[in-house]
């Protein structure tokens, strides 16, 4: 990861955009096009612009005890009072937060749950049945914060499908699909599977382009 050019739009993108300012000035404006999309960008820096662009809420966590301190802030901001999560590895993972787990979906105001990959070019969230449980994503609470790391983000949905391919080999799993924010969704077919996504990215020092 070229962790400048990284660090350089995290301090100053994402603050930003956490303002939620009604309107932008121009030299606002001007700032922000400095940090669209470029082709030569590292495949993160793609998906941290592209995402956030999209009305994406973006962390990123230079290490484990970092995504602590951000996930705790974020809970107690939103006020949310039960998280569903059903992965026992990422419980086990966050034993340290003592945050406490629902485990029924369908009384539950926020999830909490891994991903297959990160895909860059459209700033979405590759998963699949291995993660959801099988349950559809229409049927997860609308606020669902996705745990990553750095060596998941790939550049393109066909590469997110072919590292599931040989990651599962024959067994590769059902319900793979592409979760979106609300505010990239163009078409009514693509509805059910948008949230309010909260991505968590934490640093693997792990070369994955």
């Amino acid at each position: 990861m070229k962790k400048n050019l990284f660090n350089k739009f995290i301090t100053k993108v994402i603050p930003s955009l956490a303002e939620k300012s009604a309107k932008l000035s121009k030299e606002e404006q001007e700032e922000q096009e400095k940090f669209k999309p470029d082709p030569n960008d590292p495949s993160d820096v793609t998906f941290a612009k592209v995402f956030t662009s999209n009305g994406g809420n973006f962390f990123y966590c230079e290490n484990v005890e970092n995504f602590y301190d951000h996930l705790k802030k974020l809970v107690q901001e939103n006020e949310w009072k039960s998280t569903y999560c059903s992965n026992d590895n990422l419980k086990e993972l966050l034993k340290p937060t003592k945050l406490s787990f629902e485990t029924d979906h369908k009384i539950a105001d926020s999830s909490l749950n891994t991903c297959e990959f990160l895909i860059a070019f459209n700033g979405s969230v590759m998963v699949s049945g291995e993660q959801t449980k099988n349950l559809k994503i229409e049927h997860l609470p609308e606020a669902m914060i996705i745990v990553a790391y750095t060596s998941q983000i790939v550049k393109n949905i066909s590469e997110g499908l072919r590292g599931i391919q040989n990651k599962y080999g024959k067994s590769r799993p059902s319900l793979v699909t592409t979760i979106r924010t609300k505010e990239s969704i163009t078409t009514m077919s693509d509805s059910d599977r948008a949230k309010d996504l909260y991505i968590f990215l934490i640093e693997d020092f792990k070369e994955h382009r």
